[in-house]
Parts: C-alpha cells; sequence; structure tokens
C-alpha cells in the first residue's frame, strides 16, 4: 500500500497531524472493528487488516523527516504571505492617515503649502500600495488568501478614487442641486469619520457620538437619498463613487475581523 493511498483511508493528507492521524483511526475503528459488525466479521476483519495498515504507513510517513520538512515549508510560505500583505497593507493605511491627517478630504485644501506635499505623498503611498497588493496574487497558496487580496485591492482602488475627486461645492442658484450637496456632503462626512475610526481610532476620532456601524447605515441611507431623490443632480457621479467606496469598506472590516488584523 503507497502513503498516498494510506492517508485517502483515513481521509487525510500530507499536512495532517498526528492528533488528526489518532483521531481519524478511531472513529473508523469504531465503524469496522469485527465487535461491531458481528453480522459480518469477514468484511470487518479485512477492513481492520487494512485500516491498521494504512496506519503504520501514515504514522511512518507523517513523522519521517520528509514530511516534517513539507509543513515547515508550507508554514513558512504562508508566514512570508502574511508578513508581505501586512506590509503592503501598512503602506495602504499610511496613505489613508496622512490623507485624513491633513484634511485633504477637503478638496479646496490640497493646493496649500504643506498640504499639497502631504497630498502627493498620500497618493504614491496608495499607488505602491496597490502594486505591492498586485504583486501579491503569483504568492497567494489558497482561495482565502486570494479572495482577502481581491477584497484589500478592490477597496484600496475605491480608496484611490475617492482621493482624486476634485469636485468641490459652489453655492447653486437652486435649491435643487443645494439640498443635493447636502446629503451628499453628509454621506461623504459620516463615511470618512466611519474609515477613520475602524482603521485608527483615537488617533483620528476624539468624540465618538456614534458607533461606526451607525455611521455606515446613516452614509448610506444620505447618499440613497441623493441617487432617489435627486437623481439629475451634478453630485450622482461622486456619489455613486462614494456608495461603491462604502461598500467594499464594510467587506474589509469583515476581512480585518475574520484576520483580528
Amino acid at each position: 500500500m503507497e502513503k498516498e493511498k494510506a492517508l485517502t483511508i483515513l481521509g487525510l493528507n500530507g499536512s495532517s497531524s498526528i492528533t488528526e492521524l489518532n483521531t481519524a483511526f478511531r472513529k473508523l475503528a469504531k465503524k469496522y472493528h469485527p465487535d461491531f459488525n458481528r453480522e459480518n466479521e469477514a468484511w470487518a476483519h479485512k477492513m481492520m487488516t487494512e485500516l491498521n495498515l494504512a496506519y503504520e504507513l501514515a504514522l511512518e510517513y507523517l513523522t519521517s523527516l520528509a514530511a516534517i520538512t513539507e509543513k515547515v515549508r508550507e508554514q513558512s510560505s504562508e508566514v512570508n504571505f502574511i508578513s508581505m500583505f501586512n506590509q503592503a497593507i501598512n503602506r495602504v493605511l499610511q496613505g489613508i492617515f496622512k490623507y485624513y491627517q491633513y484634511g485633504l478630504e477637503n478638496v479646496h485644501l490640497r493646493k496649500e503649502g504643506v498640504r499639497k506635499i502631504r497630498y502627493r505623498d498620500s497618493l504614491t503611498d496608495m499607488k505602491k500600495g496597490i502594486v505591492n497588493l498586485e504583486v501579491l496574487k503569483s504568492s497567494a497558496e489558497n482561495d482565502r488568501e486570494q479572495k482577502n487580496l481581491e477584497v484589500f485591492i478592490d477597496f484600496t482602488r475605491a480608496f484611490l478614487m475617492n482621493m482624486l475627486i476634485e469636485k468641490y461645492y459652489i453655492p447653486s442658484g437652486t435649491s435643487f442641486e443645494n439640498n443635493a450637496h447636502k446629503h451628499y456632503y453628509n454621506g461623504c462626512v459620516l463615511l470618512d469619520n466611519a474609515i477613520k475610526e475602524v482603521f485608527f481610532g483615537d488617533l483620528l476620532i476624539r468624540v465618538r457620538d456614534s458607533t461606526f456601524y451607525n455611521k455606515i447605515d446613516i452614509s448610506y441611507e444620505e447618499f440613497m437619498v441623493v441617487i432617489t431623490r435627486y437623481n439629475r443632480s451634478n453630485w450622482i457621479p461622486e456619489t455613486l463613487l462614494k456608495v461603491y467606496l462604502l461598500e467594499v469598506f464594510t467587506k474589509v472590516i469583515r476581512l480585518f475581523r475574520k484576520m483580528r488584523y
């Protein structure tokens, strides 16, 4: 019997632990043991013989140098991916922090003195962060790592597009446009504060009047008002971009919770 067949019989793979091996063996032994198959003892003896042989071969392999080396290699690869993933995330968060630290969500401030430099720096951080995340695609070992990458890449791209919005409010002669902007602005402030709170906590948010979940919910409602009641407003393109950012941001929150980031 080959080790591959032995592992298959036990429902294991090359990276299984000895504990998993013993658990699988006990479970199958209860299923095949003659004491539990009095009506078909010949079959039970045959199956137990095969199970015992599979256990011996699997135990020999899982405690061999080859198996241990393979496990170390897999663990090293996973740790390396996580390390590079964290570095890329930190580069992105560095760009987002600068963006908010200098109030660059206020478009009219981006061309003033040091803020102009910080705006350029934050854009550079975001773009390099995206490149670093894209490079990691070839290093993802499994679907989970691939999905984690895709979620954060989508968020980073959405936030970069958000940073590139150049339109700012100029009072209009019509209440229609002024009211559309009011709801758009309220949604933006709430979304920005939710992002600050999730990523940076007390570093950027000193007074918390509600949870970031509430901010996200109300922000979404404000954007929906613009889209449904003011669908001919000049603020529709920017509002749609904000809604997309909000949606991928909620995915990042779930991802961070799973990763305990």
